[in-house]
């Protein structure tokens, strides 16, 4: 597991990177032992207290470890030892680009979380007509949103390796699948064995998004993105090398984009969608919880997944989305470039029902929207996997 100290930064690394920390002995403390006048102030928003190492939570009843007064008091709800270390480590928003507020989550994971943690399966099976996953005694410990980690499906067009959701639980052998991020899902293939799968510890966090900065500790260290968890919409997963023990404490702190607001600028890259795929890009929560309805512009690179193939595709796009009303959800195309198929074909104004709506040998761009969301999809129809990236700005609110 790459774990990193977030304690260690000293004189002129303070100032680059924005902290202000300050350590103490547990004899600093007054009124018996329970009260901290750190030796810096900080930024009651974003505070970090660590006691021997290990990252407190901030609450007065349990399982909160201490209380915060203005800027200048920390006081702990139980009393320490004289002995004891303790380290206050606050960003210090000074600079005007910076979020004002962060988001917090807390969790003590519980004995049911660690032991499904880690738990491997092999010779699952997967019916593409149903979504449903099956494996005899493979589900006992699961339960609906649990998240699971596919590592071989050896069958084209099914169930691909990656990171899925437990939509609902039929019984102890079965489940239906959804995408991490909610999606249903719409492989092509049933796959009658050989699918081996991960039982992974998966933790909802309110409106995180892609672009978000997340800070994620395990008792008290903090952990590496795409190395010890992993980062979807409103969802952080841990990687089965990380030893999730009961009653360990977790950790979650997420901004906004340290340079845009998420709600004028929202991008990703990196995106490997296999052939007969459709992948959501941008859906109305990572502009707001609220958001019902938005006009943008998205300019969206695609290529073959194989570095050295001379396949691709770039395309610019304005966008109207509306939730709970796909006929008012529209799709203009500016330019578009590539040897992907013809050109990148546009779906909108209620067209779009799954990735067969999009021509077979081409890429497709949809919007779309059902109750409660809109979405905006990248469809893989080339014959081959590819690798997208895309950038949506000027976005209204």
């Amino acid at each position: 597991m790459g774990v990193k100290f977030l304690s260690g930064f000293r004189g002129i690394d303070n100032a680059k990177q924005q902290l202000r920390r300050s350590t103490h002995l547990g004899s600093d403390l007054t009124s018996g032992g329970t009260v901290l006048s750190p030796s810096q102030g900080f930024d009651p928003q974003v505070v970090f207290v660590y006691l021997n190492g290990a990252l407190l939570q901030e609450g007065g009843t349990a399982p909160g470890d201490y209380t915060i007064t203005n800027n200048s008091t920390i006081t702990f709800n139980s009393a320490v030892s004289g002995t004891d270390d303790i380290e206050v480590v606050s960003y210090n928003f000074v600079n005007p680009t910076l979020p004002h507020t962060m988001i917090e989550k807390d969790h003590t994971v519980t004995t049911a979380e660690a032991n499904r943690h880690n738990t491997s399966v092999t010779g699952a099976s997967f019916d593409h007509t149903t979504n449903v996953l099956s494996k005899t005694g493979g589900f006992t410990n699961s339960a609906v949103d649990d998240v699971i980690n596919v590592t071989a499906s050896p069958t084209a067009n099914s169930l691909a390796v990656g990171r899925y959701r437990i939509k609902t639980k039929t019984n102890n052998d079965s489940v239906v699948l959804q995408s991490i991020d909610n999606a249903d899902l719409s492989f092509t293939a049933t796959a009658t064995s050989n699918i081996n799968f991960t039982d992974v510890f998966s933790l909802q966090v309110q409106n995180l998004t892609f672009q978000n900065r997340a800070l994620v500790f395990y008792q008290g260290l903090l952990l590496v993105e795409n190395t010890d968890f992993f980062k979807d919409v409103q969802t952080i997963t841990f990687a089965a090398s990380v030893n999730i023990t009961d009653q360990s404490q977790i950790a979650v702190r997420h901004f906004g984009s340290f340079v845009f607001p998420t709600s004028s600028e929202i991008g990703n890259n990196g995106i490997v969608i296999q052939d007969d795929i459709s992948q959501i890009l941008i859906t109305n929560t990572d502009v707001g919880a609220s958001n019902v309805s938005s006009t943008f512009k998205i300019v969206i690179t695609a290529r073959h997944q194989t570095e050295t193939t001379d396949s691709y595709r770039a395309t610019e796009i304005v966008v109207r989305a509306e939730k709970n009303d796909a006929s008012q959800c529209y799709i203009h195309r500016v330019w578009d470039v590539g040897n992907i198929g013809a050109d990148m074909q546009v779906l909108d104004s209620g067209n779009y029902s799954s990735y067969t709506s999009v021509t077979d040998g081409k890429l497709g761009v949809a919007v779309h929207a059902d109750a409660n969301n809109w979405f905006v999809y990248l469809i893989n129809r080339s014959g081959h996997p590819i690798v997208a990236g895309f950038k949506a700005s000027a976005i209204t609110g």
